[in-house]
């Protein structure tokens, strides 16, 4: 199913659904600069649970929705300190600092607060890299209105120790399994 939305310059497709990548143990090793200029590497993950997303700022359908299902989820949980939200933008050319804290404010995040909301911006060869190793792909297509974007929508549930534990190739992901899929990487905790 593809979803078609358009906006000013832009317009953007996302594509729902689509099939799955064979799951690895661990995400690739990566190094990325959040949009506020801190590094994120795979070693940001360790000690915390870490839920994965490809998405960009300047989107508006579905990645906005997924940042929503997030803050549901993030208050389902509790907001508990060792859970951790990374963005990672399918079009870092375009998602300045500026366009990301918007995002975040049209959520009532403040990421600089709340350090737990991440959004990978950089370096561009990077991401790239990253998404072509996790089966993400990312079409550009140039348009009358500006440019179509398309990518693969998949979210990774990534565990304390940096396996991943679950994989949603969905934003509309089931609350209780995915709440399941986080306490799963909290086993010893009784906290939730």
């Amino acid at each position: 199913m593809k979803r078609v939305a358009r906006a000013g310059l832009f317009a953007v497709t996302l594509v729902i659904g689509v099939a799955s990548l064979a799951r690895a143990d661990r995400l690739p090793g990566f190094a990325f600069e959040n949009w506020d200029g801190r590094a994120i590497t795979n070693e940001s993950f360790e000690g915390k649970t870490t839920i994965v997303v490809p998405t960009f700022a300047k989107c508006i359908f579905a990645c906005p929705m997924v940042t929503f299902f997030l803050t549901e989820l993030d208050q389902e949980l509790g907001a508990p300190r060792d859970v951790q939200y990374l963005h990672i933008s399918v079009n870092p050319q375009d998602d300045t600092a500026e366009e990301i804290r918007l995002h975040f404010e049209k959520h009532g995040i403040d990421p600089e607060a709340d350090p737990r909301w991440l959004f990978a911006n950089g370096p561009g060869d990077e991401i790239e890299k990253f998404l072509a190793e996790t089966g993400i792909d990312v079409t550009r297509t140039p348009v009358e209105d500006g440019i179509v974007t398309e990518h693969t929508i998949r979210v990774f549930v990534v565990g304390p120790d940096g396996e991943t534990v679950k994989t949603f190739d969905t934003y509309f992901w089931d609350m209780k399994e995915m709440v399941h899929a986080v306490r799963f990487t909290h086993e010893t905790d009784t906290s939730y």
